[in-house]
């Protein structure tokens, strides 16, 4: 066998400030790739299951089939795939590692950074488009319906799917040389995006205090106090999903930076175990975000027991309340409770195959109202 080239074969693996021979690893760094693929076994199935139950749950509940919640179902079809390809990748490269196949290990770690890096991409997309639907809801409220529709959110997604995967994206991380104009492209273009966000989010707080403001002056009528209500919610899961994510990739692209710049300084020992302890937060990222939905919306936690256990709208509503406590009181709780109370009765009629014979004046109010709680 010829060592000198299977030697430089080795070296080509990993991360080029901290290149990696998979035939030389340290205790301390085979004991991080055990850690990383138990860290992977664990939170893989949780995290297909979540973002599955989230997708289908905006699919499936005419309440939770708001423009805003099916970006962030747009967004969960990003971390299903982390849950599908990318950590059974990653679970892969690791153990070929452990068990000492080298010249495997090279092209698993290669594949799984690639598909990490589109799937990063096409979070930080889905990531913007939740943040434009939520600024022009909120800053252009009278032209949301006109310019926002669930079709038009679809299609963004779907574009933002095609672009990541068929245009060309050069990988930062595992190549060296890279011309001027690609920098150029790599640096602007996420640059660009943080801008966009970063605008979108100063200007809808602006009219979110505003509108804070004035309900606590009682300027607004109880319709309308309702629908700021909401409108403010979903911005501030929005800021909160936003900061998740932030959280999960900009440490550790600092750090990769820090690193890239300062290799040279720093321990190759030391490095190696920092550099792929950090690549997992990215990862579980994907963990944390329908975690957060299921926190801050209780819609979702009653769908997610509804589908998990196999029981009705009421006795689901009935379980979330002993677990996570009565609902709040308020104008927001009164227009939740009429909305469920709606979807609950339309929902058991699907089940049952059976029609409430209810007087018209009735019928005609809770449509109504449902026409309503829909424009919310």
């Amino acid at each position: 066998m010829n060592h000198t080239t299977s030697n430089t074969t080795l070296l080509s693996c990993g991360f080029t400030f901290f290149p990696l021979n998979p035939a030389k690893i340290s205790p301390d760094l085979h004991a991080v790739f055990i850690f990383i693929i138990a860290v992977n076994a664990l939170t893989c199935p949780f995290i297909i299951l979540l973002n599955i139950l989230v997708i289908v749950t905006v699919k499936a509940k005419r309440h939770l089939r708001s423009k805003s919640n099916i970006a962030l179902a747009c967004l969960a079809t990003t971390d299903l795939v982390v849950g599908l390809v990318v950590q059974p990748l990653l679970i892969a490269s690791a153990s070929l590692l452990v068990k000492g196949e080298a010249n495997m290990f090279c092209t698993a770690f290669k594949v799984s950074q690639r598909v990490t890096q589109k799937c990063c991409v096409a979070s930080f997309h889905h990531l913007l488009l939740i943040n434009a639907e939520r600024y022009i809801a909120i800053k252009h409220s009278m032209q949301y319906d006109n310019l926002i529709t669930e079709i038009r959110i679809i299609i963004a997604s779907s574009l933002v799917w095609v672009t990541t995967i068929f245009l060309p994206l050069e990988d930062m991380l595992t190549t060296e040389k890279r011309s001027v104009a690609k920098l150029t492209v790599l640096l602007t273009v996420p640059l660009v995006i943080l801008v966009a966000m970063i605008y979108f989010n100063g200007a809808v707080y602006q009219e979110v205090r505003r509108n804070e403001k004035r309900i606590a002056a009682n300027q607004v009528s109880l319709e309308a106090k309702a629908k700021l209500l909401k409108n403010n919610k979903a911005f501030y899961l929005t800021i909160i999903v936003l900061l998740a994510v932030f959280l999960c990739y900009i440490p550790a692209n600092i750090c990769f930076a820090i690193f890239r710049s300062a290799k040279d300084s720093i321990p190759a020992k030391i490095g190696h175990v920092v550099v792929h302890l950090l690549s997992l937060m990215p990862i579980l990222n994907s963990f944390i975000n329908p975690l957060i939905y299921v926190v801050r919306i209780r819609y979702f936690r009653v769908a997610f027991i509804q589908l998990l256990s196999r029981k009705t709208i009421a006795q689901a509503e009935d379980l979330e309340r002993k677990v996570f406590g009565p609902r709040q009181i308020g104008v927001m709780a009164t227009a939740e409770q009429r909305q469920e109370s709606a979807s609950r009765q339309e929902d058991q009629q699907r089940e049952n195959g059976t029609f409430n014979n209810e007087p018209d004046s009735t019928v005609r109010t809770q449509r109504r109202e449902e026409n309503e709680e829909r424009a919310l």
